[in-house]
């Protein structure tokens, strides 16, 4: 809070003028805790957390996030894969080109954790939304360097990242540059077998599989800001990204029993190259207006890229080899305008309304050259799909009294996307979503830390381009086992009522207990199913499939050592346990859940801050199970046991090093699914060795 006293102007010196005095009255925001104060439920966490224990990406940060599940690059809630999870930067979602792999933390202001949809981000967020804030104004000057090594059994990595930052008078600028170069070499076995209706196996084959290959990565990210009167400001933030990579990956295959097609393709060697470059621009302009503040926002993106792919299958004899090169030319553009208008009334209500608008258009053009040697056919195809999102919202924030307070918003979204390419009718999918949401919370008025949560909200996933285009991505050798991939455009959004409800108990100075339970009521739940077209083709497909319920109960508890020991060290503990059930109506029991759910997620952690050095570990769990995808298919999802320890040491305040183990128990991935019909079971096993990885960074300032 931030209050400014003007002495009379008419009151004079004798002998000149008395200067106008600025007195700035500051306090304390110390007791404010955005996950203990806002109606709108989420937990906040904030540069103080964010920079205490040295963590050098996001996914390490939200790795203690209540309720949220870090499986690689993966963020997920509620243990929904999938894209139910909706990832923003800033509000919006991130740029073509932009990795939150090369996302320092020094540049991030706070990450909000969203469990249940707010009106002014977009409500696809099934499982929640993770928006990640970034720093627009620079309070001091920076220079500073990052050196990050990795390396484990299969890939290593070196990522280097810079950042200068000043201010003077009126405008800070911030200018970050990145590079880094990973490799990677992934070997993998499979076998692959089909039993007949009487249990006799009448095809069998061993495969052995490799994936090797490096990328280099460089970006550049500045950042202008200016100060304008009346708490104005004027921001500009852009990015500038190449990357270029190449790969090599291929099968063998050992066929023991029967033919699993006309040919049977004993070999297959692949090798890719790809790079792209990209460009973003993000104009903000804040102002006071008409007695409230106007943020608009006008953003602009490119990206290009090339990848060619070349490949030859052949019989163990040699006598057939199949060959397919291909070149692909992609051109991305895309603009955007969204703003927010916010406005506090009769001092009870905090008003906001806003747009959104996006239109991105994708141009692809694919070459290629196919068929057995000798009698090779050329193709050119192109494809320009074009999509286009609307979005309106209001919302109030009111508070009835010190301990109850009432969030109410409504927010309208539509999405139209035209689909054209060689050899397809011109196809539009439209669809819109109105999705009210209303939250409270009640604070027991003992002051006892103790309070009660209750959410209702719409909220929504809107099909992803590639299910809703007629494209068809064809597979080298189509059977059971490696079938083709096409959309469908005629998808509908999945539509979900949910409820949610939480106590939480703040019952010490950075302590919590927190325990939930949530439901999600699913409409046009879409899932791929595995088919075969009158032709005899095999295809993966997305389709509308009904209704699905998810329920989730979740138990979250953080609290400094010092609050149950007064002279203990410095050292916080905590502990979430997750449990997810999820049913497809039409999919027939047992296991009929929603696809790649995890049902059990659980998180042991410890840290501890010294003068000098930090050292923390954690333990996270996720159960398995059986899945069933459809009346034929089936997965299984195996048990992971992630076991994580690091160690920083402050030479001095502006040197530190940060060592990180991962995976330390050193647990592989597996795999199994199977296809059942009157003809017999098709059943797939993988598996991918993995190993321990060790990560070292260096922190340097000038």
């Amino acid at each position: 809070m931030t209050a400014t006293v003007q002495e009379n102007p008419a009151k004079e010196k004798p002998a000149q003028e008395k200067p106008i005095a600025k007195v700035e009255i500051k306090g304390s925001a110390d007791d404010y805790d955005p996950r203990r104060d806002d109606t709108a439920s989420k937990t906040v966490i904030l540069n103080a957390e964010i920079m205490k224990y040295g963590d050098t990406n996001v996914f390490d940060i939200l790795k203690r996030a209540p309720g949220v599940t870090v499986i690689g690059n993966s963020i997920r809630m509620r243990g929904l894969g999938g894209n139910y999870t909706q990832i923003l930067v800033n509000g919006e979602r991130p740029p073509p080109g932009f990795s939150l792999d090369n996302l320092p933390p020094e540049q991030i202001e706070k990450i909000e954790v969203i469990r249940a949809g707010t009106a002014e981000h977009s409500m696809q967020a099934i499982a929640g939304t993770i928006n990640i804030v970034l720093k627009k104004v620079v309070a001091k000057r920076q220079r500073d360097l990052r050196i990050n090594g990795s390396r484990s059994d299969r890939n290593s990595g070196l990522f280097v990242n810079g950042t200068l930052a000043d201010r003077d008078g009126d405008l800070s600028w911030f200018l970050n540059g990145a590079l880094g170069r990973f490799r990677y070499d992934t070997p993998g076995t499979g076998r692959d077998q089909f039993t007949d209706p009487f249990g006799a196996v009448t095809k069998l084959r061993d495969s052995e599989r490799y994936s090797s290959g490096s990328n280099s990565y460089v970006g550049l990210g500045p950042r202008l800001n200016w100060k304008l009167p009346d708490d104005g400001q004027l921001n500009f933030t852009g990015y500038l990204n190449a990357m270029r990579g190449d790969g090599a990956y291929g099968s063998h295959y050992d066929y023991r029993l029967g033919s699993f097609n006309a040919t049977d393709y004993a070999d297959y060697a692949a090798d890719n190259d790809i790079h792209w470059r990209s460009a973003y621009g993000e104009l903000n302009w804040i102002t006071k207006l008409g007695g409230g503040k106007l943020d608009a926002k006008f953003t602009g993106s490119w990206r290009e890229s090339k990848r060619g792919v070349r490949s030859l299958s052949t019989t163990a004899d040699r006598s057939v080899v199949y060959r397919r090169d291909e070149n692909m030319d992609e051109h991305n553009t895309a603009w955007s305008s969204s703003g927010k208008y916010t406005r506090t009334v009769f001092d009870d209500h905090a008003l906001a309304a806003g747009w959104e608008y996006n239109r991105q258009r994708n141009d692809e053009e694919v070459t290629r050259i196919e068929g057995r040697i000798g009698v090779e056919r050329p193709m050119r195809e192109r494809f320009e799909p074009v999509v286009s999102r609307f979005a309106a919202y209001g919302q109030d924030e009111w508070n009835i009294t010190k301990q109850w307070s009432i969030y109410l918003g409504a927010r309208w979204e539509g999405i139209r996307t035209d689909s054209a390419g060689t050899g397809l009718s011109m196809t539009r999918s439209t669809s819109h979503v109105l999705s009210p949401v209303a939250q409270t919370l009640y604070k027991f008025p003992d002051k006892s830390g103790r309070q009660l949560r209750a959410a209702l909200t719409r909220t929504y996933k809107a099909p992803t381009l590639q299910q809703l285009t007629a494209r068809r991505y064809y597979a080298e050798e189509n059977s059971r086992f490696s079938p083709d991939n096409g959309g469908n455009p005629d998808l509908k959004p999945e539509l979900a009522n949910g409820i949610d409800l939480t106590y939480e108990h703040f019952w010490a100075p950075g302590a919590v207990f927190s325990v939930g339970t949530s439901q999600r009521r699913i409409r046009d739940y879409i899932r791929s199913l595995l088919h075969q077209e009158a032709d005899g083709t095999w295809i993966w497909q997305p389709i509308n499939s009904g209704r699905a319920t998810v329920r989730t109960f979740d138990v979250d508890v953080k609290f400094p050592l010092k609050a149950l020991m007064k002279d203990a060290p410095a050292i916080d503990l905590r502990a979430n346990f997750n449990r997810n059930w999820s049913t497809v109506d039409n999919v027939p029991g047992p296991h009929n859940v929603l696809s790649e759910q995890v049902p059990l997620t659980a998180t042991l952690g410890i840290d501890y801050k010294g003068p000098t050095h930090s050292a923390g570990a954690s333990l996270a769990f996720r159960g398995g199970g059986e899945q069933r995808v459809s009346v034929e298919q089936y997965r299984q999802q195996f048990r992971r046991r992630d076991l994580e320890a690091y160690w920083l040491y402050k030479f001095s305040a502006r040197h530190q090093l940060r060592v990180t183990a991962s995976n330390i128990l050193g647990d592989d991935n597996p795999s199994y699914s199977r296809y059942v019909d009157a003809a017999g079971s098709n059943e797939n096993w993988g598996y991918t060795p993995d190993s321990a990885r060790l990560s070292v960074n260096l922190e340097l300032k000038f």
